[in-house]
């Protein structure tokens, strides 16, 4: 059960998701991007956050902190505002790093994004809803080199509400990460920046990870 459990969080995504990750996987195998479609064979994997200004939807910021199976790694984290727009910063966006705790605006360009996919590598990606989560990152991928993230994804929203199903079948299992991070006794999020959003889903997974081998 437990093995079965593991494979099958890694493994979640539509059928025609999957077909997408096949289809590009053949067509990038002869680019400098063909490891990025491999299958990983390690333990760790890449926590990520993504937060979306009002109002300027061309701004993003992200964050991806690495975790082993025991540790997330808090020294090993890429984080940064990627904003489009050619024009000086604005107050709006001035306020977006402010509240999500990230330096002066990079180009999505090629460099900015290949720098980050090499960060992640091939490795599993786990975030609090994550496939609505990284969509404008992806978004950003798909228009500057081609391809969204092609990793194996894990949703700690969806693992949470399995295990709580498991335990308590009568809780209602709609929480919100804050909430998440309460109910199974984690540190809460002091300020709500990408960092600490990546960090804390890192952390839930592992928890969860940990819940579900003692009820398996």
């Amino acid at each position: 059960m437990r093995l079965l459990d593991r494979h099958m969080t890694l493994l979640s995504g539509s059928l025609r998701t999957l077909l997408q990750r096949e289809s590009d996987r053949r067509r990038w195998a002869d680019s400098p991007y063909a490891w990025l479609f491999q299958p990983y064979m390690g333990e760790e994997s890449v926590a990520m956050a993504c937060q979306v200004s009002d109002g300027q939807p061309n701004v993003v910021s992200v964050a991806a902190v690495v975790l082993s199976p025991r540790r997330v790694h808090t020294s090993r984290i890429w984080w940064a505002t990627l904003s489009e727009s050619p024009v000086p910063v604005s107050a709006t966006l001035r306020r977006h790093q402010q509240l999500h705790a990230t330096d002066t605006p990079r180009s999505p360009d090629i460099e900015c994004l290949t720098e980050l996919a090499e960060f992640i590598g091939n490795r599993p990606l786990v975030g609090w809803q994550l496939e609505r989560t990284i969509e404008p990152l992806n978004g950003l991928f798909k228009r500057v080199l081609g391809f969204g993230l092609p990793n194996a994804q894990v949703d700690v929203a969806k693992l949470h509400g399995r295990q709580l199903r498991r335990l308590h079948p009568q809780v209602d299992t709609l929480e919100s990460l804050g909430e998440a991070l309460t109910r199974w006794r984690l540190p809460r999020l002091i300020w709500p920046s990408v960092t600490s959003e990546a960090t804390a889903s890192a952390l839930l997974y592992l928890r969860l990870q940990r819940e579900i081998a003692l009820t398996a």
